[in-house]
């Protein structure tokens, strides 16, 4: 048994957040962003069977929080004012994005700081995604964005029995919650690719032949984590 697990992309939250930007989106608070990260993950998810920055997420109050992410965005607006020549993650932030505190905000915004390619980070499927995430949420507030994330059943099933102020582990596996029959096919896929198991698709003769088979001898999941890769996703990291 183990968990649907992706390799965090920092180069694609960069330019996600510069990509938003770009598309005119000038709120992009380090909440806004969590925010449309989610949807965009999910998106991707659902409709290619991986998501587009591979982040651990963690159920908190304002919703499905990228841990990766909000790490990297907390670096960004802390070390802002800090001239910084190295090869660290803030220094490959910095050459995209520009960190500003608005006089009318209480929140630093992130702002792309010139233009780029986008294919050269994303593929077709990810630049789509992308674009109708920027189109259906860009205008709405980090406020509204949080409403919505909790009618998700995501964060509801993740949240249940959760202590306030704490914070719980949203696996993968429920991104697929209430996701049609197509959507659930990648789930399958991803159960048996990670985890070894295959789960019941009602209505698929195939695939539940296929189950049936796997259910007659031992699975040894062939996927071999980094041990680096491990010890990362083993970090507790705070919001």
């Amino acid at each position: 048994m183990g968990d649907i697990k992706f390799e965090f992309n920092l180069d694609k939250l960069i330019h996600a957040i510069a990509f938003f930007s770009r598309k005119g989106i000038d709120d992009l608070t380090k909440l806004k962003v969590a925010k449309m990260l989610y949807f965009a993950d999910k998106k991707h998810l659902l409709e290619f069977g991986r998501p587009i920055i591979g982040d651990v997420y963690f159920c908190m109050e304002f919703g499905p929080v990228p841990s990766f992410a909000l790490n990297e965005m907390n670096e960004a607006i802390n070390r802002s004012e800090v001239v910084c020549s190295d090869c660290s993650d803030y220094s490959r932030m910095s050459d995209v994005l520009k960190v500003k505190k608005p006089f009318w905000s209480r929140y630093h915004h992130f702002e792309a700081k010139q233009d780029f390619d986008p294919q050269v980070v994303f593929d077709t499927s990810e630049l789509s995604v992308l674009d109708f995430v920027a189109q259906e949420y860009g205008r709405k507030s980090a406020k509204q964005l949080v409403d919505l994330t909790h009618g998700e059943p995501t964060w509801r099933i993740a949240n249940e029995g959760r202590s306030p102020n704490s914070r719980s582990p949203i696996p993968y596996e429920l991104f697929f919650e209430g996701a049609p029959k197509e959507s659930r096919k990648h789930l399958a896929r991803l159960k048996e690719e990670f985890c070894g198991e295959a789960i019941d698709m009602p209505g698929d003769p195939d695939y539940r032949a296929f189950a049936g088979e796997m259910a007659s001898y031992d699975f040894e999941p062939s996927l071999e984590l980094d041990k680096e890769q491990v010890r990362r996703r083993g970090m507790s990291y705070s919001a």
